[in-house]
Order: C-alpha cells, then sequence, then structure tokens
C-alpha cells in the first residue's frame, strides 16, 4: 500500500458493503410499503354510491399512510445510491446493474401509479401496486444477498429457482387481483388464485428439494417450510370464513413478503459453493 491509515481512522466502506447495507434497508422499506398497502386495503369498503371508505379510527389511517408515505420517500432516495454505487461497480460485477435495475424500475412505477391507487377505484392498480411492491422487496434483498455472499465460489441460480420465483410473484398477483374484485362482489379471480396455489407449490417445492445438502440454505430452507406452511394454513381458513377476518387476512398477506425474502435467500445462497471465490 502506498499509504497508510492514520492511528485511530475508521477505514470507509467498500461500495459492495454500502450495497448490502442499501438491500438490506431497502427490503425494510419495501416491507412497510407492502403492510401499509395491504392494512389499508384490507380495512377499506365501499359505501354508497361506489365510494371507498376506511373502517379504521382516523388516527391510525393517517399513521398508516405517513409511515406509507415516508418508506416510499426513502426507497427512491436508496433506489438513486444503489443505481450510482452499481454503475461504480460495473466492471467487477455487471449483474449489479441487473438488479439495480429492477430497483429502479419498481420504483418509477409505483410512483406513477400512486396518485391512481386512492379509493380503489380500478382493480388492476391495485394489482400493479402489490405486485411491484414485491418485485421491489425481492430486488433489493436480491442485492443484499448478492452482496453478503460475495466472498463465496457462486454459480449461477438454477432454472427451477427462477420458475418458482417469477410464479410466485404470479401467485402474489392473483391473490391481490382476487381480493381487489371482492371488493365488489367478483369471485373468479379468486380461482386463479387458487390454480396458481399448485403450481406455486410443485415450483417452490422442486427449489427447496434442489437445495438440499448446501449448508448455505438449512435455515432459509427451514423458514421457507414453515412460512409456507403459516401461509396455506391461513389461506385455508380464510376460505371458509364469511366475512373475512381482518386480522387474518392481514396476516396471510404479510406472510407472502417473508416467503418472498425466504425464496430470494434460497435462490442466491443455493447457487453457492463450498470455498472462496
Amino acid at each position: 500500500m502506498t499509504e497508510s491509515l492514520e492511528a485511530g481512522a475508521i477505514p470507509v466502506p467498500s461500495p459492495s458493503r454500502w450495497l448490502q447495507r442499501i438491500g438490506a434497508i431497502g427490503a425494510v422499506l419495501a416491507l412497510l410499503i407492502l403492510g401499509a398497502s395491504m392494512f389499508l386495503r384490507l380495512a377499506t369498503v365501499f359505501g354508497p354510491g361506489d365510494q371507498a371508505m376506511s373502517t379504521l379510527p382516523p388516527a391510525i389511517e393517517q399513521a398508516a399512510r405517513l409511515l406509507h408515505r415516508l418508506s416510499a420517500s426513502g426507497v427512491a432516495v436508496l433506489a438513486l445510491g444503489a443505481l450510482v454505487l452499481s454503475w461504480r461497480c460495473r466492471r467487477p460485477m455487471p449483474s449489479l446493474l441487473q438488479t439495480t435495475g429492477w430497483i429502479v424500475a419498481s420504483t418509477v412505477v409505483l410512483a406513477v401509479i400512486g396518485p391512481l391507487t386512492t379509493g380503489y377505484r380500478m382493480g388492476a392498480v391495485t394489482v400493479a401496486n402489490v405486485t411491484c411492491g414485491m418485485v421491489l422487496l425481492m430486488a433489493f434483498w436480491w442485492l443484499r444477498e448478492s452482496m453478503a455472499t460475495l466472498g463465496t465460489a457462486r454459480g449461477p441460480v438454477d432454472g427451477f429457482s427462477w420458475a418458482a420465483l417469477m410464479v410466485f410473484v404470479v401467485h402474489v398477483g392473483t391473490g391481490a387481483a382476487a381480493s381487489a374484485w371482492e371488493m365488489r362482489g367478483i369471485r373468479w379471480p379468486g380461482f386463479l388464485h387458487l390454480g396458481s396455489l399448485v403450481l406455486c407449490i410443485i415450483l417452490v417445492g422442486s427449489m427447496w428439494l434442489t437445495t438440499r445438502g448446501n449448508p448455505a440454505t438449512t435455515r432459509w430452507r427451514t423458514a421457507l417450510a414453515g412460512l409456507m406452511g403459516a401461509q396455506l394454513v391461513a389461506g385455508y381458513v380464510l376460505m371458509w370464513q364469511e366475512p373475512h377476518p381482518f386480522g387474518l387476512s392481514f396476516l396471510h398477506a404479510m406472510l407472502s413478503p417473508l416467503l418472498a425474502i425466504a425464496l430470494v435467500s434460497l435462490a442466491v445462497r443455493g447457487a453457492t459453493r463450498p470455498g472462496v471465490a
């Protein structure tokens, strides 16, 4: 080294360390955005004149909306930071730009459709809001996991993992559609949600099986099995509850982003091999 650190100086973290932190914080903010959106949506009903009305106390509703706005503002700042740092690291890690591209694209789409979400007038906007929010969460967490596993020997993510991730996003989208149209008494999107569940279970199960024997995936395989089981139980109970209990509906909805985190970690860490890159 041509220069040495002064005594007591704190070394500046490398871009990869900053990206790992951005990914973790961004995932937390995306989770808060999804949680606030689902909370507000599930507490909304249509009243006379097709007007959307919240069943929440005004103070709680305003707090949820404030949390959503603050989290969205934080995500915008983090997306810009991730883009700048990823561009600096593009040569040694070209895949970073792809991950950051998903973060930026999701952030832009959510910002554009945000004003259209108020009142839940259009079901398609609700579906896009939830789906893009889930993609944003997965992209941020993918960034975090990619940076956390830089010191390991990594191969490409296998086809089962990619298929499972994509089908999972579709399943979440059909769930949002079922919820959005059920507000208007339309039930057929619920059958799409159930149909996509079958394919989701097959592909996620295949992903779970193909990562056996890799010590880096042990905890995430356990987490995925527990979350998937809880999600299935909650969904089954909801099918037989009319009207759907608010607490159980919110629990069922919030298990999805937690499942997304487990799936991303399993995909990224499943591609690692023992040893140092």
